[in-house]
């Protein structure tokens, strides 16, 4: 048996805290999990994992093997050595994570674009808005939007997503049109729940920057939601250009001062170290990069 399939193999179940789970991830059986695990244990001679009914818990040995398995696993990658991961066709489960409305609007060709490809690869995507811990849930990607708390994954920046302040026309016929952030502070408003500033709003324009305090009238963490709740003339909105391209066309939103920008929100795609990351995982992440420019209307 391959000595660096094992080390592989054990990285694997560490993460996803598994058996079952890393078996899954790597389109084998669990029996060739335990096979795999039981070698390293010979070769090291040390206990990595303690099994019980309920609950799969890692020995200390197991914390300091992890560290050389990933050291011995990346240099071999970093030198080109065949290792699974890099030979083949991928299989097992990718899983990963998309926001909500984002992912409605740009990812269903890019997910059936990548079946075609992979067809071995079984998909497994949470629509959030949360910032899901990637190593706890045993998730290989996640696109996320907005600014980054400082992790150990990394982040490669693949948009850049525009955003508009709209309001229904019937909603501004029934208050003075704001010429000035100002104005904003009179006037209903539906915010996302996420920003850390949810009851300010900041505009950039040539006259400098303003910061609003706004009251809002309705507040929630789903882009598609808001952009209803703009339609029916619950209030003023900031909105992801994706969400009211066709709906300002259609004269049902109105682009509510033009000649101030809300800033655009960065968009990523993280993952954990690269050098341990999974063929299937580092194909869809070249996915994504290769069809970036479908993310312009953002």
């Amino acid at each position: 048996m391959d000595r660096i399939e094992a080390l592989q193999t054990f990285i694997r179940v560490m993460e996803a805290g598994s058996f079952t789970q890393a078996a899954d991830d790597l389109g084998l059986g669990q029996p060739a999990i335990s096979k795999r695990i039981a070698l390293l244990e010979a070769e090291f001679r040390c206990r990595l994992f303690v099994r019980t009914t309920r609950k799969l818990r890692p020995t200390p040995e197991a914390d300091r093997v992890l560290k050389y398995a990933k050291d011995i696993v990346a240099l071999l990658e970093s030198a080109g050595a065949p290792t699974q991961s890099r030979i083949g066709n991928p299989s097992g489960t990718l899983r990963m994570t998309v926001p909500t409305s984002f992912g409605r609007f740009f990812f269903r060709e890019i997910f059936a674009e990548y079946t075609r490809r992979y067809p071995d690869v079984r998909l497994d995507v949470s629509f959030t808005e949360q910032f899901v811990d990637l190593i706890e849930t045993g998730t290989e990607l996640a696109i996320r939007i907005g600014s980054l708390h400082s992790s150990s994954l990394v982040a490669r920046r693949v948009g850049t997503i525009k955003r508009l302040l709209v309001a229904a026309p019937g909603l501004l016929a029934r208050h003075q049109v704001p010429s000035l952030p100002d104005h904003l502070r009179r006037m209903p408003c539906v915010t996302y729940s996420r920003l850390s500033q949810k009851n300010q709003w900041t505009f950039e324009s040539e006259t400098g920057r303003y910061v609003v305090d706004i009251a809002p009238a309705m507040t929630c963490d789903d882009a598609d939601v808001m952009t209803l709740a703009a339609l029916e003339g619950i209030g003023v909105a900031v909105l992801p250009n994706w969400c009211t391209v066709e709906h300002i066309a259609a004269g049902r939103l109105v682009h509510v001062l033009p000649d101030f920008v809300v800033p655009p929100l960065p968009m990523h795609v993280v993952y954990p170290d690269p050098q341990w990351m999974s063929h299937r995982a580092r194909l869809f992440r070249d996915l994504i990069i290769e069809r970036a420019d479908v993310f312009a209307l953002a």
